[in-house]
């Protein structure tokens, strides 16, 4: 009776779960997965950008490597070269997939891809999860410009840059 109540209640919770999540669904018409609709944080402060972010570096993006899906979408992988870290443990060459805008219609860059870029960037990235490709935090405080005066819009940094 403990069980079969237990099961009951994870059922219920799973379903209640997949009722408020749009991406647990899809188009019984199309049979396709309903694409996911990101409510995302807000990192316009630096500061706070850095906070959430595993790691920040300096990074000059070299070349598009592929696609990874995230939320429903392909999103550009790009090799980036690291001129500077600033917090976490990264290697000297990475891959960083541009995190996409959810829920626009055609590009998943509308403003086009902050990661296609000749220049260095500014770069506050979320660690991989199991493919080794790490991510911009958001599509909107990723990517920012390198400040000309050499200043950094943070105060912390990693000890090993002290």
């Amino acid at each position: 009776m403990l069980m079969h109540s237990r099961s009951r209640r994870l059922l219920l919770l799973g379903a209640a779960a997949c009722l408020l999540i749009p991406a647990c669904s899809s188009d019984p018409r199309e049979g396709e997965i309903v694409a996911e609709c990101v409510s995302w944080s807000d990192l316009a402060d630096p500061q706070t950008a850095f906070d959430v972010a595993d790691a920040v570096i300096i990074g000059r993006p070299v070349a598009s490597s592929g696609a990874k899906l995230m939320f429903s979408v392909d999103a550009t992988v790009h090799e980036v070269d690291v001129v500077q870290i600033f917090k976490g443990e990264i290697d000297e060459t990475v891959s960083i997939a541009s995190t996409p805008e959810t829920c626009t219609t055609g590009s998943p860059y509308p403003n086009g891809d902050p990661l296609e870029t000749e220049l260095e960037v500014l770069l506050f990235l979320t660690a991989p999860a199991d493919d080794g490709i790490w991510s911009t935090v958001t599509p909107f405080d990723g990517v920012r410009s390198v400040p000309e005066d050499g200043s950094l819009p943070f105060g912390s940094v990693s000890p090993s840059d002290q």
